[in-house]
C-alpha cells in the first residue's frame, strides 16, 4: 500500500482530471497515511499536489496541512541533529517555494537552531569572561530570537484558544477528532515557545548585564510558571508552592525538568533566592530521571553565580563539599570544576570568593579526579607549596607523583613520597577513609618504584578496604600490588611468601569476578610450592624475639601459617599440636597488646587471631569451651576498630556460629543481619543468609497473606544464596540445598508474579530433573502466564504422558494443552478437544470441568475468541 500511495503521488503528472477528483484523492491517500502513521510520505504527497492546478481554498488546505506536519517534524527531531538539519533545509525550501505557508508554528521551530547556537555561545562566555567574542553572538542572537519567541507564544496561545472553541461546539466524529490532534500538536509547539522563549530571556538579561529584577527576568518567570502551571494567584490564602504538586508537574519529561531549573534560576535572577531554593525541592521530590537530579546542585549554583551571589555561592559551596564522600556523578564533578573555575578566577583579592575555588579543588580531589584538580591549578598558577590540611597536601604530593611519572627520578619520587606522608599525617585524613585510602595508593606506589616493597605491599593493602566499596576496580588493582610488592620479597624472607597468599585469598573472596582473582589459584600454589617446608618457616616466625621491631607481624604471619598447616595436618594429633601453638601465640600477643594505645592494624591481628583460636574450638580441635572464651575476647576488642576493618566480618561469623550452638534465637538474627548488610559476595555471607532464609520460610508459613515486603525479601534472600549454591542444572543436580534454594527463589517469584524471574529459575529446575511433575507444572503455568505457548505446550504434553488419566492434574494439562493450541494451532486444538470430548464425556473433574467448557466455546467460536 505504501508503494501504490507514493505511485499515486506520481501519477499527477500531465493529469487531466478535475481539481475536485484530484482533492477527493488527494484525501483519500493522506488519510491512509495518516493512519499509518507516514509523516514523510504524506509531506510528499502534499509537495506533489500542490504543483498541481488546485482552486485557491484547496490549495490553502494543503499548505496548512504542510506546515502543521512540518513543525511537527521539526519538534518531534529537535533533539537528533542529523534529521533536525534535514528538516530545517526541507523547511526553508518549502517556505521559500510557497512563503504563504509560513506560520507561527514553523516560526517557533525554526528560532530553535537559533537559540541552540545562543545557548553555546552564552555558555563558552560564562565559563570564560575574556571571550567577548562570544558575549557579542550571543547578545545579537538573543536580542533578536527573544522577543519573536514571546510574540508566537501569545499568538500560538491565541490559535489554540480560538480551535478549542471552535471544537467544543462541533458533533463528534472524524472532522471533531482531526481538529483536536491538530490542536495538541500545537499545544506542543507553544510548550517549545514557552521554553525556548523563557531561557532567551535570562540569557538576554545576563549578556545586558541585569544581574537582579529587570523586565527580562519577569518575562523568563511568566513564561517557565505558565508551561509549568504554577502561576502565582495574589489572592490566593495558600502559597503557591504548598499547592504545586511534584508528582503532577510532568518533571519525567526532560523539558519540563529544565524548565523548573530555568524557573529558580531565573527567581534568583530576580533577588527571590528562597522561591528559586522551593523550585529546587520540587524537582528533587518529583518524578525527575537521576541524571537532572544529580545536576541540582551544579545549576543551584550556576545561578547563584550569574546573579552575582558570590557569596551565597561561597557558602552554598563550604557545605556541600564538606559531606562530599566519594561516589563521583557528571553533576558533582561539574559543581567543583564550577566553584573552583570561578573562585579562582573572581577571588584574586576576595579571600572568601577564593576559598570557594580551593572548596571546588578539594571536592575534586575527593571525588578522585585529581587531573582535572592538578589542571585548574596550574591554569590559574597556584603555588600549593604552602598549602594545609590533608586535601591540599594530598593534591600537591598527587601533582608531585605525576612529575616523577614523567621523570622516573628517584628524588622525585622521594619528594611526593614525603609529601604524601605528611598529608596522611593530617586529622582530616582519619575522618575520610576513601580519600585517605585514594592517597595511601599513590604513596604505595611512590615506595614500589623506589623498590621499598615492603612499605608498597603494606600500602597498597591498607588502600583496598576503603576503596572496594566506592571503586572496587582500584581496590582490586591495589590488592593485586600488594601481592606483586610481597611477592618480590618472597624469596629472601618467607613470612612474606604469606603475606603475598594472604592477599590473593581476599582478593578472591572480595573479588570474586575479577580478572585478577581468576589468577589467584595459580600463584597462591606457585607461592606454596617457592616457599619450600611450612615446619621452616613457622620455626624461622617463632623464633622472632619481642623487642624485634617486626615482632607482631611476624607474630601475625606465624598465626596464619599455623592455620594453613592445621589444614593440611594428616594426624588428628598434628592438628591438635599445631592448633596448641596458634592458641599459644594468640594469648601471649592479646597478653602484650594495649588496647588504648595500639594501633588498629595491630588490634585489627590479634582479633583475627583470638578467632582462628575459636574456629578451631568449633570444630573441637580445641577445647569446646574456647570458643565462647574467644569470641568474648575478640568482642571486646573488635569494637574499637573501624566499621570497614575486616575482622568484624571474621568477628559477626564466629558469634553466629556460637550463638547458633547455644540456641540463642536473637543473637543469631542480630549477627545474620549484620554479616546480609556487611559481608555481601563473602564466604560468610552464606551462612547468614542461610539463617535468614529460613526465618523468612517460618514467618510466611505462619500466615495464609504475607506481606509483599516478607515476600520481596524472600525472594532477594533466596536469590542471593542461590549464588552461592550454584544455578545452573549441574549444580541443582549435585546439591540438595541449592535444588531447594533454587525452587525457593522461584516460589518467592511466582508469589510477587515476576514471572520471567520465575521463568529462569524453574527452567534451571527441569533441566536438572525433566520429569519432576512439581517442576513441570510450576514451569508450564509460568510460561502460559508469559504467553511463551509453544515451550508451556511441551511441558503439559509431557506431563499427559507421564500422569493417569482421570486424576486432577491430568485434566488441568489437558487444559493448558488446549489453551496453548487455541493460541498456536485453532485447527490442532479443535481435534484435540474433539478427542477429549469422546473420552471425557463428562468434562473431567472440577475446577478443570468447567474451564474446559469454556476453552471448548473458544475453540468452536467463529473467530477463535
Amino acid at each position: 500500500m505504501p508503494l501504490r500511495a507514493v505511485s499515486a503521488q506520481n501519477a499527477l503528472v500531465n493529469d487531466t482530471r478535475s481539481p475536485q477528483q484530484m482533492i477527493e484523492e488527494y484525501r483519500r491517500v493522506d488519510g491512509y497515511l495518516s493512519k499509518m502513521k507516514l509523516p514523510q510520505q504524506r509531506l510528499l504527497l502534499i509537495e506533489r499536489y500542490l504543483k498541481g492546478a488546485l482552486p485557491a481554498n484547496e490549495r490553502e488546505e494543503l499548505l496548512d496541512q504542510g506546515s502543521q506536519l512540518y513543525a511537527s517534524q521539526l519538534m518531534r527531531y529537535a533533539d537528533d541533529p542529523a534529521r533536525s538539519k534535514h528538516y530545517l533545509e526541507k523547511v526553508q525550501q518549502f517556505l521559500a517555494d510557497h512563503p504563504s505557508a509560513d506560520t507561527p508554528a514553523i516560526q517557533v521551530m525554526l528560532l530553535q537552531a537559533d537559540y541552540n547556537r545562543g545557548e553555546a555561545a552564552v555558555t563558552r562566555w560564562l565559563n570564560d569572561p575574556a571571550d567577548k567574542e562570544s558575549l557579542v553572538e550571543a547578545r545579537s542572537e538573543f536580542q533578536r530570537i527573544a522577543p519573536k519567541l514571546v510574540d508566537y507564544h501569545k499568538s500560538i496561545q491565541k490559535r489554540i484558544e480560538e480551535q478549542w472553541d471552535i471544537i467544543d461546539r462541533m458533533p463528534s466524529g472524524t472532522g471533531r477528532e482531526t481538529r483536536e490532534k491538530v490542536v495538541r500538536e500545537l499545544e506542543g509547539v507553544v510548550g517549545r515557545a514557552a521554553f525556548f522563549g523563557a531561557w532567551s530571556n535570562y540569557y538576554l538579561s545576563l549578556v545586558e548585564d541585569m544581574r537582579g529584577p529587570s523586565k527580562y527576568s519577569k518575562i523568563a518567570i511568566g513564561l517557565f510558571r505558565e508551561l509549568l502551571d504554577l502561576k502565582v494567584d495574589p489572592k490566593a490564602t495558600t502559597p503557591w508552592h504548598e499547592v504545586a504538586d511534584p508528582n503532577r508537574m510532568g518533571l519525567q519529561q526532560e523539558w519540563r525538568a529544565r524548565a523548573l531549573i530555568g524557573l529558580a534560576m531565573s527567581e534568583i535572577l530576580d533577588d527571590n533566592a528562597l522561591d528559586g531554593q522551593r523550585c529546587f525541592a520540587l524537582l528533587e521530590a518529583g518524578p525527575t530521571s537521576a541524571a537532572i537530579a544529580d545536576q541540582s546542585d551544579y545549576w543551584y549554583c550556576r545561578g547563584l553565580i550569574n546573579a552575582d551571589k558570590l557569596d551565597e555561592a561561597a557558602n552554598f559551596a563550604k557545605t556541600t563539599i564538606q559531606d562530599f564522600q566519594g561516589n563521583s556523578s557528571p553533576g558533582k564533578t561539574s559543581l567543583c570544576v564550577l566553584l573552583a573555575d570561578t573562585g579562582l578566577r573572581e577571588g584574586a583579592n576576595a579571600p572568601k570568593i577564593h576559598e570557594m575555588g580551593v572548596q571546588g579543588l578539594i571536592g575534586l580531589a575527593k571525588l578522585g579526579h585529581h587531573s582535572a584538580a592538578i589542571q585548574l591549578v596550574e591554569k590559574y598558577e597556584l603555588d600549593l607549596e604552602t598549602s594545609q590540611g590533608f586535601y591540599m597536601m594530598w593534591l600537591v604530593g598527587q601533582q608531585q607523583f605525576a612529575n616523577a611519572e614523567k621523570s622516573k627520578s628517584d628524588d622525585d619520587y622521594r619528594t611526593a613520597q614525603a609529601q604524601l606522608r605528611d598529608a596522611l599525617a593530617a586529622p582530616e585524613a582519619k575522618k575520610d577513609l576513601l580519600s585517605a585510602s585514594e592517597c595511601r595508593y599513590t604513596l604505595a606506589w611512590c615506595s614500589y618504584r623506589l623498590n621499598e616493597h615492603a612499605e608498597a605491599g603494606m600500602n597498597f593493602q591498607d588502600a583496598v578496604s576503603g576503596l572496594k566499596g566506592p571503586n572496587p576496580g582500584k581496590a582490586a588493582e591495589a590488592a593485586w600490588m600488594a601481592f606483586v610488592s610481597y611477592q618480590a620479597l618472597a624469596k629472601e624472607e618467607p613470612r612474606y611468601g604469606l603475606r603475598a597468599i594472604e592477599v590473593l585469598e581476599d582478593l578472591k573472596r572480595d573479588f570474586p569476578n575479577h580478572q585478577y582473582a581468576q589468577k589467584a589459584d595459580y600463584f597462591i600454589a606457585k607461592l606454596q610450592q617457592s616457599r619450600g617446608s611450612m615446619t621452616s618457616s613457622i620455626r624461622q616466625l617463632q623464633s622472632i624475639a619481642p623487642n624485634d621491631p617486626n615482632y607482631w607481624s611476624a607474630k601475625f604471619d606465624l598465626c596464619n601459617l599455623l592455620r594453613q598447616q592445621i589444614d593440611q595436618a594428616s594426624s588428628e594429633d598434628e592438628k591438635k599440636e599445631l592448633a596448641r601453638q596458634l592458641k599459644q601465640v594468640a594469648d601471649d600477643l592479646q597478653s602484650r597488646l594495649n588496647q588504648d594505645s595500639a594501633q588498629e592494624d595491630r588490634i585489627s591481628g590479634v582479633v583475627r587471631c583470638l578467632l582462628n583460636t575459636a574456629d578451631l574450638a568449633r570444630k573441637n580441635i580445641l577445647p569446646s569451651a574456647d570458643l565462647a572464651n574467644y569470641v568474648s575476647a575478640a568482642k571486646t576488642l573488635v569494637a574499637s576498630l573501624p566499621p570497614s576493618d575486616r575482622a568484624w566480618v571474621d568477628y559477626h561469623y564466629q558469634a553466629l556460629m556460637l550463638a547458633r550452638s547455644q540456641k540463642k534465637d536473637t543473637e543469631v538474627v542480630a549477627h545474620a543481619n549484620w554479616l546480609l548488610t556487611n559481608a555481601v559476595g563473602t564466604p560468610y555471607e552464606q551462612s547468614a543468609l542461610i539463617v535468614r532464609a529460613l526465618e523468612i520460610d517460618q514467618q510466611v508459613a505462619a500466615t495464609s497473606t504475607p506481606d509483599m515486603q516478607l515476600l520481596e525479601e524472600g525472594f532477594d534472600i533466596y536469590s542471593r544464596l542461590v549464588k552461592h549454591l550454584g544455578a545452573t542444572s549441574g549444580a541443582v543436580k549435585q546439591n540438595k540445598n541449592a535444588k531447594v534454594a533454587c525452587s525457593k527463589t522461584a516460589d518467592f517469584a511466582e508469589r510477587l508474579q515476576r514471572w520471567s524471574d520465575a521463568a529462569t529459575y524453574l527452567r534451571v529446575l527441569v533441566a536438572a530433573y525433566p520429569k519432576e511433575q512439581e517442576y513441570l507444572q510450576r514451569l508450564g503455568r509460568v510460561e502460559f502466564t508469559l504467553q511463551n505457548y509453544v515451550g508451556a505446550l511441551g511441558l503439559w504434553r509431557t506431563l499427559l504422558v507421564g500422569l493417569d488419566q482421570g486424576e486432577e492434574a491430568w485434566y488441568e494439562a489437558k487444559y493448558y494443552q488446549l489453551a496453548c493450541l487455541l493460541q498456536t494451532d485453532r485447527a490442532q486444538a479443535q481435534t484435540v478437544l474433539e478427542q477429549f470430548q469422546l473420552l471425557h464425556p463428562d468434562w473431567g473433574l472440577p475446577p478443570w470441568r468447567d474451564k474446559i467448557k469454556k476453552l471448548a466455546q473458544q475453540v468452536s467460536g467463529p473467530d477463535g475468541s
